[in-house]
This record gives structure tokens, C-alpha cells and sequence, in this order.
């Protein structure tokens, strides 16, 4: 029954996950082409040192590649931030070539038309003519690219992310599948889960450890018939490290984030220990964010002994990115 219950939980999840990749490998196809790159080329660090150049000449400073290729999290890390960022990406470069691609419509036309003004003013008398009429192509190659600079800055300007970005708030409902003997005989309710991931932390590879909190309610009521076995309703709370793993497990692509997690945790009964996972679906450019979580927990019962539960919850968060 428990297997059923985790299979009707995570199946609709990961089928849902199963991204059609076509409309990405055209769009991957799309940013090669700007780069110059080969189709079907691997995205190794030759790929990422032109990516990079490409943007400083547009004056285009991404902080996520400040970290280097290896630092970065190497070709998996390198992979993974281009599904991110794809779209902007390719918009960024399309935006550019239509820009250039106008500036030399236009210079063309000029010229065809300046051309056509001398040959006309040859067959005239007043040759210094010519030289009033070549002055002007100077000045309006001049007026043109200065709205590509301050298109340039708005871009750089745009790129910034939030000091908060990577702040997360998750609120969810949650039920033991699995308890130990100690509470065995007890009956287990739905209870709430508070989560906080902070944006704090520190990058190793492509892994990136950050600070948390989180508190969650347990309850677990002894049979009436039994007078000898106590109740158990509190809650615990504690500090807890978030390791996203979102690089080294692709499943789902760039809309879903997996972390796993490890915390200390603090009740009325006693202290332990807490470690599971979250598989986070996030809404399009919404801050707003589906979860699944499971935690174990293993907690020192005055009177009782150390004792665990595992248990499944689902929720809603908001993710500031």
C-alpha cells in the first residue's frame, strides 16, 4: 500500500518532467549559429570561452559565468546554465543581428542614394555640390550607433540579479508512511512543514550549499485501550543545510530543482536529526513554486527511546530568482 501511495505521488511528476527536446536543440542550434560554432558541437570550454567573449563585446556581464568553466561546474555545469538561460540568450544575439542587420540596410540605401545624388551632380556645372552632399553620410553613421550603446547598457542593466535571489519560502502537508516500533502503535495525522532556504551559501563544483530553517508539526495519538503508551504531539525546529543537486541530476530539465537536505532538529520531547529531499516545479517566470518533499526524522522520546518516521508532504512555495 505504502509503494502505491509513493507511485501515485512522484509517477504524474515525473511523466510531467519528460520535456520535449526539439524546440530546445532548435534554439540550441539557433545560439551555435550565432556563435559561429559548428552544429551539433559539444558545449565544452571552447564553447564557453566564445559565449563569454560573444557577450563582453556586447558589453554584457553575466555573473553566472563569472565563476570560470571548472569552478562553474564544468561541461554539466555549463550545460545546465545554458537550458536556463536559453531564451535570453538567443533573444539577446537575435536582437543584436536584426539590429545590424537594419544598420547595414541602411547604410547600403544611404550609399545607393548618395550614389545616385553625384551622378546626378556630375552632368552639373557646380562640382563643389559633391562635397555638401558626402558630408551628411558621416554624420548619419554617427546617429545610428549610438542607440545600439544605450541598448548595449539597458541589456547590462537588465542582467542583474536580486540580492535575494535564490530566497525560498515553502509551506506544506505532510504524513508518516513509515514509523519505527516505539511508534507503532500510534495513530499519525496530516501536519504542517515550514521550510526557508537562504540565499547564503557557498559553491563547490556544481553543487551549491546553502543556510536554512525549517520547523514541522508531529503528531502521533496512543491507542485508549492501551494506557501504558503515551502520546506524542509538539513540533521540532532547527538550522538545516540545502545542497542543490540541479546540475548532477538533469531529470526534468531547467523547471524543476532538486535539493537534498540535513538539519538538527529540537522539540519538547527531545533533540535529533532530519535529512531528505525536495523535487521543486517551478511556474514559468511566476515566483510561485509546487513541491514534494520526505523527510526522516529520528528523534530521542523521553520515557520511549530514539525513534524515527519517514513521511511524504506536498506544498506551495515562493521563489525569488
Amino acid at each position: 500500500m505504502k509503494q502505491c501511495i509513493i507511485t501515485a505521488i512522484f509517477l504524474p511528476i515525473y511523466l510531467f518532467a519528460q520535456d520535449t527536446s526539439s524546440v530546445y536543440n532548435q534554439k540550441l542550434d539557433q545560439l551555435r549559429s550565432h556563435l559561429g560554432i559548428i552544429e551539433n558541437g559539444e558545449l565544452d570550454i571552447r564553447v564557453y570561452n566564445t559565449l563569454v567573449e560573444s557577450l563582453d563585446s556586447l558589453g554584457i556581464k553575466d555573473e553566472q559565468l563569472q565563476d570560470g568553466f571548472e569552478w562553474g561546474g564544468g561541461k554539466a555545469g555549463f550545460e545546465a546554465y545554458i537550458k536556463n538561460n536559453i531564451d535570453r540568450l538567443v533573444s539577446d544575439f537575435s536582437l543584436i543581428s536584426s539590429e545590424l542587420d537594419s544598420l547595414r540596410n541602411k547604410t547600403v540605401s544611404d550609399s545607393l542614394m548618395n550614389q545616385s545624388s553625384t551622378d546626378s551632380s556630375k552632368a552639373m556645372p557646380k562640382p563643389i555640390l559633391i562635397e555638401e552632399r558626402i558630408e551628411p553620410v558621416e554624420d548619419i553613421s554617427l546617429e545610428i550607433e549610438q542607440p545600439i550603446k544605450n541598448e548595449e547598457k539597458t541589456k547590462n542593466i537588465s542582467t542583474k540579479k536580486s540580492k535575494l535571489s535564490g530566497l525560498r519560502i515553502n509551506a506544506s502537508f505532510g504524513k508518516p508512511l513509515a514509523v519505527g516500533s516505539s511508534l507503532s502503535e500510534h495513530t499519525s495525522y496530516f501536519d504542517p512543514m515550514i521550510s526557508v532556504r537562504t540565499p547564503i551559501g557557498i559553491r563547490i563544483g556544481p553543487v551549491f550549499t546553502s543556510l536554512g530553517y525549517e520547523t514541522s508539526m508531529f503528531s502521533f495519538e496512543a491507542p485508549a485501550e492501551i494506557d501504558t503508551v503515551s502520546s506524542y504531539f509538539g513540533s521540532g525546529s532547527g538550522p538545516a543545510l540545502f545542497f542543490d543537486i540541479s546540475k548532477i541530476i538533469k531529470i526534468g530539465g531547467p523547471k524543476f530543482g532538486k535539493y537534498f537536505m540535513v538539519g538538527l532538529t529540537s522539540s519538547d520531547y527531545g533533540s535529533g536529526f532530519v535529512g531528505g529531499y525536495d523535487l521543486t516545479m517551478f511556474l514559468g517566470s511566476f515566483p510561485i513554486s509546487l513541491s514534494v518533499s520526505s523527510r526522516m526524522n529520528i528523534i530521542t522520546f523521553d520515557g520511549v527511546g530514539t525513534s524515527y518516521w519517514v513521511s511524504a508532504s506536498a506544498g506551495l512555495g515562493i521563489d525569488i530568482r
